[in-house]
């Protein structure tokens, strides 16, 4: 009976070490006296998934194989090994949701004004000597979980890394259901489940389309240039795209090839080298530029729609180049103003190919860019990529007509118009086209329809130049 009660003891001392090992142990196995209620309300256990309680039974024949006999000692070893990893981190997770009663103690009671801080992030950050990023979380959580919720983080009932993205996912608007089925897929799978479900508006993408940059910055030691940047998901796979396919070209196959990186950095120094070589070419032709429009080729850029989110959301929701990066409608309606666009659906291992859709036929684009003979934004004399687009937007009832097509260069149709959200005023004249800048809440412009009478006369004068008239 003694050396049952010893060996009982023993046991019960190694489940205290492994019963609290998981971010999120059952209920049974949590230690009471830690601050878990179970009266605290729901949400004690919401956070338990299946693969969370089988790695408790693990951990539990983890602590069976320390007290007995027959085992391996590697075995033994690395079961211990395992245990103290989850152990630790079930120790820094708790602490964080002490962190998070804190701060949201802090806030209640207004210290951020008080300390002379700009904003909660800003304190934190310096009272941690922490990240930013980590500061915003602690505030994220403070400003969102009620009371019971940061209490259940700090028993070690929940998870902080779990709680964290589960807030960001339902604030995101995902279903009931669709946080439970996440509790079953690992941290970074629920990530990319919220960047699904995240709204990209055209707002959205004109601010990140603005803040754009490339940044050389010549090294301490001054023996290299490091090149930073930030570029728009349609741009940088653009220039992904263009660099790997000139890399390809200028590399010669070989058993010392370079790695894809530094075929990239070739071929930028190349095309920047080409730009600065190129000699100053006389203006062409009305004809030559159509045989070069007539050649070139469609944009090589794939988009991804989910159906139907997409399309229920404008194209919000749901929509990214093929290699992941998120887009939105802009991008969306920048790809279908460059070309055809070819829907297909997927279901499974199962294609359904719905054919190409044309919004301008080719020999009209064609006629168009012979009429305009370049840019039509007035005071623009670039012909660098010269494209046609609607003045009044087939989204808004605008016709795939001559009268409702319009030349422009690639700056101002790719960046004014389907990056910045500019628009062609309908009222200006055929080759004098005037820009109007997006809507905007703060001053309630409204530009006016187009006038039909006004159109018809424009039309009429059939203005050889772009000169203004006297």
């Amino acid at each position: 009976m003694v050396s049952e009660r010893l060996c009982h003891n023993r046991v019960v001392s190694y489940e205290r070490m492994y019963d609290y090992l998981l971010d999120c142990p059952d209920r049974d196995t949590i230690r009471p006296g830690l601050g878990n209620s179970s009266g605290t309300g729901p949400g004690d256990d919401a956070f338990t998934s299946r693969y969370q309680q089988e790695r408790q039974r693990v951990y539990d024949r983890a602590a069976h194989m320390v007290n007995t006999a027959g085992y391996a000692h590697a075995d033994v070893e690395d079961a211990k090994a395992e245990a103290g990893l989850v152990r630790d981190q079930a120790k820094v997770s708790r602490a964080k949701g002490g962190q998070i009663a804190w701060v949201r103690h802090m806030l209640r009671r207004g210290a951020v004004a008080r300390m002379g801080y700009r904003n909660p992030t800003e304190m934190v950050a310096s009272r941690l000597d922490a990240p930013r990023s980590t500061a915003r979380d602690l505030v994220y959580l403070a400003e969102r979980l009620a009371d019971h919720q940061i209490e259940a983080i700090r028993a070690g009932a929940v998870s902080y890394e779990r709680a964290l993205a589960e807030t960001r996912l339902a604030e995101a608007g995902a279903s009931e259901e669709v946080i439970e089925r996440s509790r079953d897929l690992d941290l970074e799978a629920v990530r990319r489940l919220l960047y699904e479900r995240r709204k990209m508006t055209r707002a959205d993408e004109r601010e990140l389309f603005e803040g754009q940059y490339l940044m050389l910055q010549p090294s301490l030691d001054g023996n290299h240039i490091q090149v930073k940047g930030r570029l728009g998901a349609l741009e940088g796979e653009l220039c992904r795209q263009g660099l790997d396919r000139r890399g390809e070209k200028l590399v010669p196959a070989g058993d010392d090839r370079p790695g894809a990186g530094q075929r990239r950095a070739l071929a930028l120094t190349s095309l920047c080298q080409d730009e600065l070589d190129r000699q100053p070419q006389p203006a062409r032709t009305t004809a030559e530029r159509i045989r070069a429009a007539r050649g070139r080729r469609e944009p090589s850029v794939m988009i991804v729609a989910h159906q139907p989110i997409a399309e229920t959301s404008g194209y919000e929701l749901g929509v990214a180049v093929l290699g992941g990066a998120r887009v939105g409608p802009d991008t969306v309606d920048l790809i279908r103003c460059l070309g055809p666009t070819e829907r297909i659906t997927t279901d499974g291992l199962n294609i359904v190919q719905h054919g190409t859709t044309t919004t301008i036929r080719p020999s009209l684009r064609r006629a168009v860019l012979a009429r305009d003979d370049g840019c039509t934004i007035d005071g623009c004399t670039s012909d660098y990529r010269l494209e046609v687009h609607h003045i009044v937007p087939s989204s808004q009832g605008g016709k795939h007509a001559a009268d409702n097509l319009a030349t422009l260069c690639w700056w101002h149709h790719h960046v004014a118009v389907h990056r910045r959200g500019m628009r062609i005023d309908p009222q200006s004249p055929p080759r004098r086209r005037r820009l109007i800048p997006p809507r905007t809440r703060s001053c309630g412009y409204q530009p006016p329809d187009p006038d039909p009478h006004t159109l018809a006369i424009l039309r009429a004068l059939h203005a050889p130049t772009n000169r203004a008239p006297p």
